[in-house]
């Protein structure tokens, strides 16, 4: 009988999520990683789960997670990470988006089409700093209290592509192999790191080894998927192509008639 009140809470957080737009699918997990929904309940995430817009994903410090977004990008969230799905939308329209904040912890992210498409459609929020892309293969990492050389703060490398960094103070940009650190009190503009922050290359990441080949996938998927758009695009215009030329005739030749009209008569 005790399972009867766990069942009904996880269809009551499965229907309240199917109610969103969904973000992704898990597609690698390591160790604790949970999922909150909007009404507060929580779920352990499994490889295969849907995630869904206005979710929070959160990992315990041996948790991570990787999440391919339906528009064939993916983020993969570090052990004691907490990051909000704020909007999302991948529907091929104007209004696609995808916004991200991230609370703590640290996040890889690596965008899709909807990036490619309006780079202003995607952005990444944290308590410091907005980051926004040109199609990018980032990571962000937020650091709540001073820990040895990790000061409190946003830091964003970038391995590929550009980030923008925004801040009341000021904007930077970020290119491959470079580090930008924005302090969290906000007191000052993002500002370039000399080297790799140390925090950074001491951690230990258990499913890593998985994002380089595919990232490669997804890649070519987003490629196939903008040609595709791109031949679509001339296919259609190509079709109006004749339509257009017969429009043109006809206002020319209304154009000469009232020229006729308007000639002064001998």
């Amino acid at each position: 009988m005790k399972k009867i009140p766990v069942l009904l809470a996880a269809l009551i957080f499965v229907h309240s999520a199917h109610a969103a737009e969904l973000f992704g699918t898990v597609e690698a997990v390591s160790g604790e990683v949970e999922v909150l929904g909007t009404n507060g309940e929580r779920m352990r995430v499994n490889s295969g789960q849907k995630i869904y817009e206005g979710q929070t994903i959160q990992t315990a410090g041996n948790g991570e997670v990787h999440i391919v977004s339906g528009d064939s990008g993916l983020i993969a969230l570090r052990p004691n990470s907490n990051v909000r799905i704020d909007r999302y939308s991948a529907k091929g329209e104007p209004a696609d988006e995808s916004v991200f904040t991230i609370f703590k912890g640290a996040m890889r992210s690596i965008t899709g089409w909807i990036a490619k498409r309006n780079t202003s459609a995607y952005r990444i929020n944290t308590p410091t700093v907005t980051i926004g892309v040109r199609g990018t293969d980032h990571e962000i990492t937020v650091i709540e209290t001073a820990t040895g050389d990790a000061m409190p703060g946003t830091y964003d490398t970038v391995n590929e592509g550009v980030t923008v960094i925004r801040t009341p103070q000021g904007e930077l940009e970020v290119h491959p192999g470079q580090h930008v650190f924005a302090a969290r009190d906000g007191h000052a503009a993002p500002r370039l790191l000399a080297q790799h922050p140390e925090f950074f290359m001491r951690r230990q990441l258990r499913i890593e080894q998985r994002i380089q080949q595919r990232k490669e996938n997804l890649q070519q998927q987003v490629r196939n998927i903008m040609e595709n758009r791109a031949d679509t695009i001339r296919e259609n215009h190509g079709d109006k192509k004749p339509e257009m030329q017969k429009n043109r005739e006809a206002i020319k030749k209304r154009i000469q008639e009232r020229r006729i009209r308007e000639r002064p008569k001998p």
